[in-house]
C-alpha cells in the first residue's frame, strides 16, 4: 500500500509532487487511509520532496502531518527546505538612518521592508552578521557618547525576531552568529573577546581597527536565554581573528561549531558550549602555508571561508602583484585534507563582461555555491554583483550599478520559520 501512495505522489520519478496534488491526494478517503498507514519515517521521506513554503500549507492536512513536519527530530531529514536560494546581499543605506537595501542575486528581486519596521524601535540599527537566513544586528538605544545597545536576531522574511542584551563584557568583542535550521530553530551568538590593552581604543568603539590576541569567549543561547560566563581561550595564545570590513565571510557555522578565519594559517573552531576547541591547518601552496592574508600573515584580510554542499571552502586572494584567487575544499574534515578546486589568475573575464578596467582592490568574494563564485565590485561610487562559473569561466552581471552601497555585504537567504524556538 505505501508503494501505491509513493507512485501516486511521483516519488519514484524524481519529480517534486505539486503541493495541491499532494493535499488533494490525501483528502479523499482511499488515499487518506493509505497515508495513515505510513510510518513517520516514510512520510518524512515523501514530504522531503516538497518545498518548505508548501510544507507550511500541508500542516493543515491533519494533526499528525503537522506533528511530523514540525518535530525537531525531523529537521536533518528536511535539511534545506527551510531555506530558499541565495537572494542577494544586504547593506546599509547610509543616506537614510535605519534603512537597508539589497543587491539582488535573483530575478525578480526579493521584497523586503527596507526600514525593518517589524523590529522594535532603535535609534540606530547596525547590521553585524548573518547565518542561514537569520541576521544579527545591534540596536543602539542612544546616539550620544553614553549609548548602549541590545542585540537583535531576526528573519526579515518571516518577520520574526528576538531581542536580548549584550554580554556586558568590558573588553573589546567581535560577535558572530551561529544557526542551523536543519538541527534546531535555536541560535547562538559568539562574542570573541580580544585583548586591546596596548591599543588606543575609544571606550565606545566595540571593534577597533586591526587585530589582537583572542583571550576568551562568551556565548548566548536562545534556548536558555542567557550568556555564558567568559570562557578562557582554548586555542593557542597567538590566535587572532579579523573580520573583513569589505564584507567577505570570516565565519561559518557547521556541525554545531563556529569556524573562523585566523590571521595565522589555520581555521579556528569552537562548539556552542565552548568546550571543544580545535584548529584546522590551511593548505600549502608553493611550499608555504596559506594564511588569512597575503603575503603570509600580513595585516590585510584576504581569506574567505564558506560552506557549500556541506563542505568547507577556503579562498585565498593574492592582490599583490598579479591578482589571483585560489579556492580549496576540505575533503577530509577531521583529517584536515584540503584539495585545490579552482584558480583564477586574471581580471580579464570580469573586465570583458563589465567593459572597463578593474582594480583588484575593488573586488570582493562574497559567496561560493557549488562551482560558482559571487563577487561584489565596489569602486566607492557604484557596486555591481557578478557571478563566475568555475567550469566555463563565464562572468555574468547580476545587478545594475547601485550607488551608496558601502560594505559590509551580508548574504540574504529567505528563511521561513514559524518561530525562533523548537516545538510543534
Amino acid at each position: 500500500m505505501p508503494r501505491l501512495l509513493l507512485r501516486r505522489l511521483c516519488v519514484r520519478h524524481r519529480r517534486r509532487p505539486k503541493p495541491q496534488a499532494l493535499a488533494a491526494a490525501v483528502s479523499n478517503g482511499t488515499t487518506s487511509a493509505i497515508a495513515e498507514e505510513l510510518t513517520d519515517d516514510l512520510l518524512v521521506e515523501i514530504l522531503s520532496r516538497v518545498p518548505y513554503k508548501s510544507l507550511c500549507r500541508l500542516k493543515c492536512v491533519s494533526m499528525r502531518w503537522r506533528r511530523v513536519i514540525s518535530h525537531p527530530d525531523h529537521r536533518r531529514q528536511l535539511p534545506r527546505h527551510h531555506l530558499q536560494p541565495l537572494a542577494g546581499f544586504l547593506y546599509a543605506d547610509y543616506r537614510v538612518l535605519n534603512r537597508f537595501q539589497i543587491v539582488p542575486a535573483l530575478d525578480p528581486p526579493p521584497l523586503i521592508d527596507p526600514s525593518f519596521s517589524f523590529l522594535p524601535k532603535c535609534d540606530d540599527l547596525q547590521l553585524v552578521d548573518s547565518c542561514n537566513g537569520l541576521l544579527l544586528c545591534r540596536c543602539w538605544n542612544q546616539l550620544n557618547e553614553h549609548r548602549t545597545f541590545n542585540y537583535v536576531v531576526c528573519s526579515p522574511t518571516a518577520k520574526k525576531f528576538v531581542v536580548f542584551p549584550d554580554s556586558t563584557c568590558s573588553k573589546k568583542v567581535r560577535p558572530f552568529l551561529g544557526f542551523d535550521p536543519a538541527v534546531s530553530s535555536h541560535f547562538h551568538v559568539f562574542e570573541v573577546v580580544e585583548d586591546w590593552d596596548y591599543y588606543d581604543c575609544d571606550d565606545d568603539d566595540l571593534e577597533c581597527d586591526g587585530v589582537e590576541d583572542v583571550v576568551g569567549l562568551r556565548i548566548y543561547s536562545s534556548e536558555t536565554g542567557v550568556w555564558s560566563d567568559e570562557i578562557d581561550n582554548g586555542w593557542s595564545n597567538r590566535i587572532r581573528i579579523r573580520r573583513d570590513q569589505k564584507g567577505g565571510s570570516k565565519s561559518v557555522f557547521f556541525n554545531g561549531m563556529l569556524h573562523l578565519v585566523a590571521i595565522q594559517p589555520v581555521v579556528a573552531v569552537v562548539d556552542v558550549e565552548g568546550k571543544n576547541w580545535r584548529t584546522i591547518p590551511l593548505a600549502h601552496k608553493d611550499g608555504s602555508p596559506l594564511c588569512g592574508a597575503h603575503p603570509p600573515c600580513a595585516s590585510g584580510p584576504e581569506g574567505f571561508i564558506a560552506l557549500s554542499r556541506d563542505l568547507l571552502h577556503f579562498a585565498s586572494t593574492d592582490s599583490y602583484g598579479d591578482w589571483e584567487i585560489s579556492v580549496w575544499v576540505l575533503d577530509d574534515y577531521y583529517g584536515g585534507q584540503w584539495t585545490l578546486q579552482h584558480t583564477v589568475s586574471t581580471m580579464r573575464p570580469f573586465e570583458r563582461t563589465m567593459r572597463r578596467r578593474m582594480n583588484p582592490d575593488d573586488c570582493t568574494l562574497v559567496w561560493i555555491e557549488g562551482r560558482k563564485m559571487f563577487f561584489m565590485f565596489y569602486d566607492y561610487v557604484h557596486c555591481i554583483l557578478t557571478s563566475y562559473e568555475m567550469d566555463s569561466g563565464e562572468v555574468r552581471c547580476l545587478s545594475r550599478p547601485r550607488s551608496y552601497c558601502e560594505p559590509p555585504y551580508l548574504p540574504y537567504i529567505p528563511l521561513f520559520l514559524e518561530s525562533l524556538a523548537d516545538g510543534p
